[in-house]
């Protein structure tokens, strides 16, 4: 049995070099010692070991919080963070409210929406297009699912752009001090909130949490407001996919053709491009007892790096993995996770991902990017941009 690595080095900051990194460590071991403690995973197939096997691999990594804390928002209900058996019971919960006949019933609201930040930019000819589109609807979706009036929604979209420039390698060194800010006036907001909602019912999630029961088991307050946390930070999953929906077409100019002939193509590219251009680069994990994964044992407690985005380009599961293709079918990638932590939004970021770029693709004659005037995310964090700027044919 293998135990150790010599191979291993840190990786670079750009993403052509990040990319060429990731399939080097991979081509070298799909699994490697870190010289400074811990494990990196490669490989598709070993990524989903590590995210399926909860046995041996644990969930609950995030480091314990003061009690009182305004980061206790981060922890206390936040699927992501938790292992069984309370993930899921919490899981549960959540999809008795978060059903597929309600996600379809958010259609026409995801649409109007659409429209209207669509309405906004018509006929421009250079805008900001996370500022300007992709953060507005998704910002908007989510406010409108949890009833939260428009008066209120500034606090919820600097505490998103906050938390957004964790992964820009400039950003300013006080944003963690104004994220904890924002989040401290969030947990008082949500609390209000959720206290309300049990007071007075209304048509939106967040009762719909307050509602649920399965098998005796209800949300507490604090669960509720985690979870509610957790729904706005992946909330905004539609704003990095179609920016990077975006970069990918200016890549690519026969994708851009092809989806412009045929919107309808859309939900298929955009699986494409979560493989393509993965938001969450790596999820970390621990080993909660000894496990063998690929040529290795590794010992309990033992810090773990699965990079999704490496397995997303491994060769042993996808046909040319370095071409973006739009009609890629089937695509197990595994930038929303794998198993009881694959994203519970997934369908909701989907649709909302799939007619915002219809919309987009139908009333525009072509976009390019300027990438002079665009900032792109530290690929060590996520594929993305901080800022988008485009130019558009209308």
């Amino acid at each position: 049995m293998v135990t150790e690595t010599a191979q291993w080095t840190s990786p670079p900051n750009t993403e052509s070099e990040f990319i060429t990194w990731m399939n080097a460590m991979r081509a070298l071991d799909p699994v490697q010692r870190d010289p400074h403690g811990g494990w990196h995973i490669f490989g598709h197939a070993e990524c989903v070991e590590a995210l399926s096997n909860h046995g041996a691999f644990s969930n609950s990594v995030a480091k314990d919080v003061p009690e009182g804390s305004p980061m206790e928002l981060f922890r206390t209900g936040n699927l992501s963070w938790i292992d069984p058996p309370r993930h899921p019971q919490l899981r549960a919960l959540v999809r008795h409210a978060f059903t597929a006949r309600y996600v379809a019933g958010l259609q026409p609201m995801v649409v109007s929406t659409i429209e209207r930040f669509l309405g906004q930019i018509e006929g421009k000819e250079h805008f900001s297009f996370i500022d300007e589109y992709s953060s507005p609807i998704a910002e908007a979706v989510i406010a409108n699912m949890l009833g939260i009036p428009d008066s209120d929604r500034i606090l919820f979209g600097k505490w998103s752009a906050a938390l957004m420039s964790l992964a820009d390698p400039t950003v300013e060194q006080n944003v963690l001090r104004k994220i904890v800010g924002y989040t401290r006036d969030i947990k008082q907001y949500l609390a209000v909130l959720v206290s309300s909602r049990r007071r007075d019912p209304k048509d939106d999630f967040i009762t719909r949490l307050t509602a649920a029961e399965v098998d005796g088991e209800t949300l507490g307050d604090d669960e509720i407001m985690g979870l509610v946390t957790l729904l706005l930070l992946t909330g905004q999953t539609p704003t990095l996919t179609l920016a990077n929906a975006v970069i990918c077409l200016d890549q690519n100019p026969a994708a851009d053709k092809l989806l412009r002939a045929d919107p309808n193509l859309c939900g298929t590219a955009l699986d494409e491009v979560l493989r393509y251009r993965a938001q969450t680069t790596r999820v970390a994990r621990l080993t909660t007892r000894a496990v063998t994964l690929g040529r290795h044992e590794l010992s309990e407690g033992d810090d773990v790096s699965v990079w999704l985005a490496a397995g997303n380009f491994d060769p042993a599961k996808f046909s040319d993995p370095l071409t973006f293709d739009p009609l890629r079918h089937p695509n197990p990638h595994v930038a929303l996770g794998y198993g009881i932590h694959f994203c519970l939004g997934a369908s909701l970021a989907r649709m909302e991902s799939s007619l915002a770029m219809e919309h987009l693709l139908r009333s525009t004659r072509g976009i390019t990017v300027d990438h002079e005037r665009s900032k792109l995310l530290d690929p060590r964090i996520s594929f993305g941009a901080t800022t988008l700027m485009v130019n558009a044919t209308w």
